[in-house]
């Protein structure tokens, strides 16, 4: 595994190892703990970093009754244990990313996730190549790494199951620490914020070259809690650089209830298929769509090149469009889905 520590954890008073992540309060299997589902614009404060900050989440609102679970689970014995068979532990999150992991005295490491996205279906990435090392321990105020991982992701694209190489790199911080302002007006002092984004990349057939990126803030208050009591969580599936996602999906987690509300949460996902995928020329909506739902294909650099009234059945003309990869977005309501379109 290549991993380079790049800054040694700060001897002050202020940073000291009483507030760290270490393996002694890693969360054991078993722990679990119910979290409120809140809004997922919510902002991020990544400049807000170095020691006495305040990260002022008090306006934070909720989705009115929704709780998603966070569970420790025992890796060897979770679904898809047999992709991952040096895992011990798994981090899950219901309804959305499952981590496997195992730990030393000396650090943390991920052996890959499974992560239910909604156009691409149960993601598997597996480092088995070379793993992810996520935290040196203790890894305190000031700490940060970097390591380099590879393996394989396997999915399916139009019930064609896929399994194409991946590599990436991992860069982790403890970026800072100090009062966290919560949703229910409370505050808790003394906290510490690890934050990580790593990065794979990978070659899909049809779709060409593509990206992962996870960024993951996770607030801990570790002298009473070995699970994070904030998180803020988003994956993106996007050409290399950017451009326009293919997939972004966040999630933000708080411990406490919130005394605002966003309102009732819905599905924000048009269900609808298309067919043929990979095209010569037309493609066919599939679905139930309300009499204001349309369809708009984009290229990589998300251009509108095309809108027109989605109805179940009928057909989308890209005969003229050049060989590549293009977004279909169908929108009704305030709520929209997508679907990667190849075009032959």
């Amino acid at each position: 595994m290549k991993r380079i520590l790049l800054i040694a954890t700060l001897a002050t008073s202020f940073t000291g190892l009483a507030q760290s992540l270490t393996q002694a309060n890693e969360p054991a299997i078993g722990e679990t703990q119910s979290m409120f589902l809140c809004d997922s614009f919510a902002t991020t404060y990544d400049g807000t970093t170095g020691a006495g900050v305040t990260w002022d989440y008090s306006t934070l609102a909720k989705y009115a009754n929704v709780i998603r679970t966070v569970t420790i689970e025992d890796a060897t014995t979770a679904p898809n244990a047999a992709s991952f068979p040096t895992s011990t532990k798994t981090i899950k999150v219901e309804n959305s990313l499952t981590t496997y992991f195992n730990s030393t005295s000396t650090e943390r490491v991920s052996q890959g996730f499974v992560f239910n996205e909604p156009s691409f279906g149960q993601l598997v990435a597996v480092f088995d190549t070379d793993e992810e090392k996520l935290i040196d321990y203790p890894f305190a105020n000031g700490s940060s790494l970097s390591d380099a991982y590879n393996g394989t992701l396997y999915f399916e694209f139009n019930g064609i199951p896929q399994s194409p190489a991946a590599a990436g790199n991992c860069y982790a911080w403890i970026d800072g620490q100090g009062t966290l302002l919560m949703p229910d007006g409370s505050s808790v002092t003394d906290v510490i914020r690890y934050k990580m984004i790593d990065t794979s990349t990978t070659n899909i057939m049809l779709f060409g070259d593509l990206e992962i990126v996870r960024t993951q803030y996770e607030y801990y208050d570790v002298a009473n809690s070995n699970l994070p009591i904030l998180t803020l969580s988003r994956l993106l599936i996007q050409q290399p650089g950017g451009g326009l996602p293919l997939a972004d999906n966040s999630i933000v987690l708080s411990t406490v209830d919130p005394l605002n509300t966003v309102g009732l949460f819905t599905n924000s996902l048009i269900e609808f298929e298309t067919y043929p995928n990979p095209t010569n020329g037309n493609i066919t909506l599939k679905g139930e769509f309300d009499s204001n739902a349309t369809a708009s294909v984009f290229d990589q650099s998300g251009r509108l090149l095309i809108t027109q009234k989605a109805i179940n059945g009928s057909s989308i003309d890209l005969s003229n469009f050049n060989t590549g990869m293009y977004l279909l977005k169908v929108t009704s309501n305030g709520a929209s889905g997508t679907k990667t379109i190849v075009k032959q």
